[in-house]
Parts: C-alpha cells; structure tokens; sequence
C-alpha cells in the first residue's frame, strides 16, 4: 500500500451532516431482546425493510467470519478488543445508530482531532464504508472479503516503532508494515491482505 505522510484532511466533513431529517429515538430500553432494539433503531431512522435485511446480511456475514456481538444495527464489538461498524448499501460511511441516532453518521475515531489510539481500517477508498476499529496488539483482524481498494489510517500512539500495523497474505506472510503514527493512505488495497495486526 503507497503511503501518505502528513495529517489527514478530513473532507469527510460531510460525513458529519444528517443523512435525513432528525428523528426521535424509538429505542427500546435496555432490558429489551436485542431483535427488538435493532429492529426499533431500524424504524426510528426509517429504514425500510429490504434496508434493514441487506444491512442484517452483512452483519452476519461479518459475525460468522470475526466473531464478537451484534450490539446495535450495524455494529459488532469484537470483545473489547475493536469494533465493526457497517454501512447501508449505497452509503459512504456507517450510520450511528447505537446511541439512538440512525439518520446522522457514525464519525470514525481516527478522523476525529487527537489520537484514538485505533488502527482504522476501511473498505472504501478515502475513509469510505464499513470499518473495523482495531485495538488490541497481536490480534488478527480479518479483511481478506473486502477485494480491491480500501484505505486506512494508523492513529495509535505517535512515535512508538511497535505500533505500526502489519498486514498478512493468506500464507501468512507480511506483505507490508505501515509507518509509526500518525500515517495513513486514502487509495490502498485490501486485496492481497488476509488480515491485519495492528501492533506488537
């Protein structure tokens, strides 16, 4: 993946506006099964329900490939060590709808001011579609169903050699190991990457 020096500019400002016009939390609270919380974060933000299967389709396929738990609509925590967060077909960026507000997007960690402290990996080019959060060192993040394109930006802590990711061919073997933070590249490709250790 060719590499970028310098800070992002963050021209995902869009990805800050509402998708839609402001709705009212219709979530159900927390003791309620979890079908019955997605399903009424799927209402509030109007989804319809070709929407909401297609979206639940990717879900599973993420779940049954990763592991981890469904904890809203569109996101997976991968027990504590990272996060998945999926978006709608034909959207640029996941929607927020674990706290109850599905119309707006989900803003990525590592496109906020600071460091998140995550490797942030992205299906799309330029910080576009579904993303993992990857967190914890020596664990494997798979990527190898996303093909060709993609992006990523390393926002771990700056100037520390063992937080560069590293990046795996289906053989195991190290294709490439990003820069220290803060680095990024806008216009990768996942094709040849089987998964990803963010640190070591």
């Amino acid at each position: 993946m060719a590499v970028t020096k310098g800070r992002v500019a963050v021209a995902a400002a869009g990805a800050l506006l509402m998708l839609g016009t402001g709705v009212a939390s219709a979530q159900a609270g927390p003791a309620a099964p979890a079908s019955a919380r997605f399903a009424a974060q799927a209402e509030s933000a109007h989804l319809t329900s070709a929407q909401t299967t297609a979206l639940q389709a990717k879900v599973d396929g993420y779940l049954a490939k990763t592991g981890g738990t469904q904890v809203a609509l569109n996101k997976i925590d991968l027990g504590g060590k990272g996060e998945i967060l999926v978006a709608l077909k034909g959207e640029a960026h996941p929607r927020d709808f674990a706290s109850g507000k599905g119309t707006r997007v989900a803003v990525s960690p590592c496109l906020r001011a600071g460091v998140s402290h995550y490797f942030c990996a992205y299906r799309g080019d330029s910080y576009t579609g579904d993303e993992i959060l990857m967190y914890t060192c020596g664990t494997r993040y798979y990527v190898s169903t996303w093909g060709r394109g993609g992006s990523w930006i390393n926002d771990q802590t700056r100037n520390q050699e063992s937080r560069r990711a590293r990046m795996y061919n289906p053989s195991g073997t190290m294709i490439y190991k990003t820069p220290r933070a803060f680095s990024y590249d806008a216009h990768g490709d996942w094709n040849p990457v089987r998964y990803v250790i963010p640190c070591g």
